[in-house]
């Protein structure tokens, strides 16, 4: 194996691949750039001349096609780093358009919310309103109604919100933008927002709240919003039946006053004025009261300008995710200027050795060459940056186009994109710094010689060494120290980046571990291990870089699959498939009214299964009632008649031991709620508690787990037993509950809620089994994800192709002699293996790790690894590297031919 300073197989594309004495002026061919040479000085050079001979020099050395090349993952991460900036901040809206989207083109806003709540037909607040605002002087003012619990007539049983004012005057150009037809003008015409959620057309009738009927006279994109609305024409409202609120009795409005902003202190005591006159004679609620007490204080607390929102835009994406740019902007381009200079160091210490040897200082030598990397550096993230705004303007277009709403402003590009360079020329000096201070005979050892001893017993070296286990020690203590604080995924995120700069603090033991770990039996995997221990510098910034890139994607699909289970979890049906629960319509707790079972019974749906009521055990005050449950756990219990009713309630079998307990008084506990019992022999007490005071407690009750699927109906309860035990106990009981019917088929079950809405009454008491919607992952998370992805697979391919370039000449010299051109392949294809499965081990532990410190110490978070996406994304990468190193093999043996 020798020196890698001869001549033999050098390539056209390195001016800095042999030695130069004085006077020489090139090395190779002029087209790649010959190696600079300078003549000894004759007397010593001035510092501004030593300035410009290393400038002269880098300007020389950046010729090289090699280093050109080797700077491409500073162009992707700086691509990356902006690109991913200009997609986070077109996710959240600026003060003023979120101004736009609640002021239209008014200045202020002020109402009282549900504290005022209109019945339908109800137009005495109106008109009242509305003559308090002309004797004001606001000839501007708009009122703007809005009802949450508009019912579609469809099944499932579905509520929109319903929006009246005058339309025709556009007091919302922004937001809203028409596509057919006209702005409703008239009571009883009505525009429909985003027609493709709710399918309507101009000149046909939308049935809502049983049999409303209404013209839709125009369809209309609502810019901030990708949910249906109902645009109501002026007057609506008043013209309903009074008679809905029977049928729909959580059915009202509330109102708000939009106008210029002018006059404040007169609208408000409009406002103030007319919900007083309102208020008295209602019932007592905290808010009618308010009004009735001190209406002027009330209402301006609920004063909003523009000015103020202008003032609070929402938190952006890169706030509320440090993981998702903060941490990347950083990380990203240092790990990529310090993978150009690792691919780079050995032929940087030859070439600062060659010119050191014609009398050039070390530090002159040493610059010249930094300098070189450094202004390829510069220049690429400068390009990488140009080229991630345009993606990211493309993919700001994308996002608005997908969610249907406006991007957020792009006023601050300069900062990152300066920062980006500061990381860059920050991170480029280091690396010139340690390149200065490497000795010059560093580079005269054979390319099989392990020289980490001797570097080690440097006092430098010893230093360097010491400071960097000192600073590993206080990043893993970090890390485990920032573990036990962990309670968000933005801090998940952060302690990933903590974790990750832990890692790389124990890169060059992990690689010599790999080292010793490596066989050496046999010449091919002895070539693999010498070459690999004699470039070690090389070979550690690679595993730095990929294990950088690895660990943060493989973290964040990490992270986004627990997101989405954790979702999943927490998305649970109405009722069990095969279930309807008939409820009341403010809560499923309550029963359900005499005209909804009447309505039930008449339709004939449910003729013939089986019915079971089911009891909470709450009593009193329905807003602070007493409850019985678990000693020292806030959810409630339930009461059932018999065990076969429990087993139509949970949709599952009882087996003989749960049997047992529940007919000697005990207690089955959800296996899913907190504290469950986990032996066939536990005992809990129950506690009588009204609001956070424990009023009595019961003695120690047999209890046992009880496996069931999560439903809406059952959330809050912690278990079941039965009702003459709760009797027994003389613990708070319902008179009567929700009404569960069991064995209903799907068609059977839209059936009823349809006959309830054809009979006028709300269907959503009616509670049939509807599949929750897939959850969709943050837009911000999964962008991110995407382009961690990306560049990892561009830093794969980049050091691979990197790797065999600048072992090429040496495998050639290696087939010279007469190793088989089979083996050199070989050794490529290992030392690469070698250091992708070790990356990618490490990227596994800071992905996995955060994530189960997230679970561990969130409630409700579920952790889940997607092992196969996982698995996928890493035979991307191996396949990634496979082809770069193939293809490195296929020209070195097309080489090979050529100098045969």
């Amino acid at each position: 194996m020798t020196h890698e300073s001869g001549t033999h197989g050098r390539t056209t594309d390195d001016p800095m691949s042999g030695p130069v004495t004085a006077g020489s002026t090139t090395a190779g061919p002029t087209t790649a750039g010959p190696v600079p040479s300078e003549p000894m000085p004759s007397a010593p050079l001035t510092y501004g001349g030593r300035v410009r001979l290393t400038f002269r020099l880098a300007r020389r050395l950046a010729r090289s096609r090699a280093l050109a090349r080797s700077v491409a993952l500073v162009f992707v991460a700086a691509l990356l780093v902006m690109a991913m900036f200009v997609t986070l901040r077109t996710l959240s809206l600026s003060g003023e358009q979120v101004a736009d989207n609640e002021l239209g083109r008014f200045g202020a806003k002020v109402g009282y919310g549900s504290g005022v709540s209109l019945l339908p037909g109800d137009d005495t607040f109106f008109e009242d309103l509305r003559t308090r605002l002309r004797a004001a002087g606001a000839t501007d003012a708009e009122v703007v109604l809005s009802a949450t619990d508009v019912q579609l007539n469809t099944t499932p049983a579905r509520n929109v919100t319903a929006l009246e004012t005058a339309w025709s005057a556009h007091p919302y150009p922004e937001r809203y933008k028409l596509l057919s037809g006209r702005w409703p003008s008239r009571p009883g015409e009505v525009a429909v927002t985003e027609p493709r959620d709710v399918p309507a057309s101009v000149g046909k009738t939308l049935t809502v709240l049983g049999d409303v009927r209404l013209e839709v006279v125009g369809t209309v994109d609502d810019r901030s919003a990708d949910t249906a609305n109902l645009l109501l024409g002026p007057g609506t409202w008043a013209t309903l039946d009074p008679g809905l609120s029977q049928g729909f009795p959580v059915l009202a409005a509330q109102m708000d006053v939009v106008w210029s902003g002018e006059r404040q202190q007169a609208v408000v005591d409009a406002f103030a004025g007319a919900a007083r006159t309102w208020a008295e004679g209602r019932d007592d609620s905290e808010d009618t009261a308010a009004l009735r007490r001190d209406p002027r204080t009330a209402v301006t607390a609920t004063l909003v300008t523009r000015d103020q929102l202008s003032a609070r835009p929402q938190k952006t994406w890169i706030e509320k995710t440090p993981a998702g740019y903060t941490v990347p902007s950083l990380l990203v381009p240092t790990a990529a200027v310090a993978l150009v200079f690792g691919l780079n160091g050995r032929r940087f210490r030859r070439t600062t050795t060659s010119l050191v040897s014609v009398g050039l200082s070390r530090t002159t030598a040493a610059a010249a060459p930094a300098l070189a990397a450094l202004a390829w550096s510069l220049a690429a993230a400068v390009c990488g940056a140009v080229a991630g705004v345009a993606v990211g303007m493309g993919a700001r277009l994308l996002i608005s186009h997908l969610r249907e709403r406006p991007g957020g402003p792009l006023d601050d590009l300069a900062m990152p994109a300066l920062r980006l360079l500061a990381v860059v020329l920050l991170t480029g000096l280091i690396a010139g710094a340690v390149l200065a201070r490497t000795r010059q005979g560093e580079t005269s050892r054979p390319p099989g010689a392990d020289d980490s001893v001797s570097r080690a017993d440097r006092p430098s070296g010893r230093r360097a060494r010491d400071a960097r286990h000192l600073l590993a020690v206080a990043a893993w203590c970090a890390t485990a120290v920032y573990a036990t604080r962990v309670d968000s995924p933005a801090q998940a995120m952060v302690l990933t980046g903590i974790m990750i700069a832990a890692v790389l603090l124990t890169i060059p033991e992990v690689f010599a571990g790999l080292l010793r770990l490596m066989p050496e039996g046999g010449p091919r995997r002895r070539l693999v291990r010498r070459q690999l221990a004699a470039d070690r510098a090389r070979a550690c910034a690679a595993l730095a870089v990929l294990t950088v890139l690895l660990g943060a994607s493989l973290g964040y699909v990490t992270l986004l699959d627990t997101l989405i289970r954790t979702v999943e979890k927490q998305s649970y049906p109405a009722v069990l498939p095969g279930q309807v629960l008939l409820a009341g319509y403010g809560s499923d707790t309550h029963p359900p009214s005499k005209a909804l079972l009447r309505t039930a019974g008449t339709s004939g749906g449910l003729d013939g299964l089986p019915r079971t009521e089911v009891r909470f055990l709450m009593a009193g005050d329905p807003d602070n009632p007493l409850m019985a449950g678990r000693e020292g756990q806030y959810g409630s219990l339930l009461a059932a008649n018999h065990p076969r009713d429990v087993e139509r309630l949970t949709g599952r079998r009882l087996d003989p031991g749960q049997t047992s307990v529940l007919r000697d008084g005990g207690v089955l506990v959800w296996s899913h709620a907190a504290d469950a019992p986990t032996g066939p022999d536990t005992r809990l007490r129950l506690a009588v508690r009204q609001g956070d005071k424990v009023l009595g407690r019961t003695a120690a009750l047999p209890a046992t787990a009880l496996d069931v699927d999560p439903a809406e109906w059952r959330t809050g309860s912690d278990g079941i037993m039965l009702r003459a035990t709760a009797t027994a106990l003389d613990l708070p009981i319902q008179a009567h509950g929700p009404v569960m019917v069991t064995g209903v088929s799907d068609k059977k079950a839209h059936a009823l809620q349809q006959a309830v809405i054809d009979a006028g009454l709300d269907a959503g008491a009616v509670l049939i089994h509807v599949e929750p919607d897939d959850p969709v992952p943050p837009t911000a998370l999964l962008a991110t994800a995407v382009g961690l992805v990306a560049l990892a697979l561009a830093a794969v391919l980049a050091a691979t192709r990197s790797q065999t370039r600048i072992l090429r000449r040496y495998l050639a010299r290696l087939i010279a002699v007469g190793i088989p051109p089979r083996w050199a392949r070989q050794v490529l294809l290992c030392q690469h293996a070698a250091l992708i499965a070790v990356s990618t081990l490490l990227g596994l532990v800071i992905a996995v790790f955060p994530t189960v410190v997230l679970a561990a110490r969130i409630s409700g978070f579920v952790l889940s690894v997607p092992w196969w996406q996982l698995a996928v994304l890493a035979a991307a990468i191996y396949f990634a590297a496979l082809l770069a190193a193939v293809h490195s093999a296929h020209r070195l043996r097309v080489t090979e031919a050529r100098s045969a």
